[in-house]
């Protein structure tokens, strides 16, 4: 079997873990902890599990370069689209409304996060996971879930949440650009994009104020949340600009991470706006 074959495989057995995931939450996860609950976690479980199916499975697709990795993955992300939406309604029967719904995140919904993270999955595990970047991955991500979690089941308490989190965001960055402004460096060998590698490498290393910026504008972005009311929407784009733009650290930025946080950040200001 070549490249594109165990590729494939690979996808394929995304797709059946997939329909498991959407059996388990019909039939466990939604009469146990309700609709939005239910489609929330079921989300961030099949996240997970395409991370983890990726970690283990990319050694053996035998994947060359990151430019292959960038390639596999657009593949099955397409593979995925066209799985969802064509064997969904034809399939399995489901609704065209239904199958878009679950990407209305105005109404609390958060499968736009699969896409992302397959996009994504390829790639961050082509570099690899080092043992010293696992504890706090994984920490990482579970704040993330819980945050996700929040958003959508109490969205008053994520809105702390993101005051915090990017409080200590905004501290600890002014920091290192004052005490420690190359700590930075050791995460561009993660970079999921070339010139990524090369702005860490060159631009950042000789202009620190850029990190002193960044800490600035996270404790910014702490205070558009604190304020609320219409701050909220400023915040909220503020906080998806950052995370969005560290994406491409990969493991650096505990990807999918920056996409779970900034979809729990619009599931929150949307609520606000709303109510």
């Amino acid at each position: 079997m070549d490249l594109l074959g165990r590729a494939f495989a690979v996808w394929f057995g995304i797709a059946i873990l997939a329909v498991l995931n959407g059996g388990f939450r019909e039939v466990i996860l939604i009469p146990k902890l309700g609709e939005r609950a239910g489609h929330i976690l079921s989300t961030l479980l099949l996240s997970a599990t395409i991370m983890v199916v990726a970690f283990l499975s990319i050694r053996w697709i035998g994947i060359p370069s990151l430019a292959s990795a960038w390639a596999v993955a657009a593949g099955w992300l397409v593979l995925t689209l066209l799985f969802e939406t064509i064997a969904g309604h034809y399939l399995f029967g489901n609704p065209w409304e239904k199958i878009f719904a679950d990407y209305r995140v105005s109404h609390g919904r958060v499968w736009i996060l699969i896409p992302f993270t397959i996009l994504f999955a390829g790639p961050i595990a082509h570099q690899g996971l080092a043992q010293k970047w696992l504890v706090p991955y994984a920490v990482s991500n579970l704040v993330a879930a819980a945050m996700l979690l929040l958003a959508g089941l109490r969205p008053h308490v994520a809105r702390w949440a993101f005051v915090v989190l990017f409080t200590y965001a905004g501290i600890y960055n002014t920091w290192l650009s004052i005490n420690r402004p190359l700590e930075y460096q050791g995460f561009a060998d993660l970079a999921l994009i070339p010139w990524y590698r090369t702005y860490v490498t060159e631009t950042l290393k000789s202009n620190a104020q850029i990190i002193t910026a960044i800490g600035i504008g996270q404790l910014c972005i702490a205070g558009a949340w604190a304020l609320g009311r219409r701050c909220l929407a400023l915040g909220a784009f503020g906080g998806c600009v950052f995370l969005l733009a560290i994406a491409p650290l990969g493991v650096g930025s505990a990807a999918p991470f920056s996409f779970t946080v900034s979809l729990a950040m619009i599931v929150v200001a949307l609520h606000k706006a709303s109510s």
